[in-house]
């Protein structure tokens, strides 16, 4: 059991270790402006769902 505990203790600093040397993602205003500019423009027409009564 002891062998266990340890492996899993040093299994977690492993994981802790590579989650905390994982960086937040950066972005600036540049990348921004890269991916609206790389976008296709779509115009997506309003359908009407709504219900109509017939008489």
């Amino acid at each position: 059991m002891k062998r266990f505990v340890g492996s899993a203790l040093i299994a977690g600093g492993f994981v802790a270790a590579a989650l905390g040397l994982a960086g937040p993602a950066q972005a600036d205003l540049s990348d921004v402006i890269w991916n609206q500019n790389s976008q296709p423009h779509v115009y997506v027409p309003h359908v009407d769902t709504s219900v109509h009564h017939s008489r």
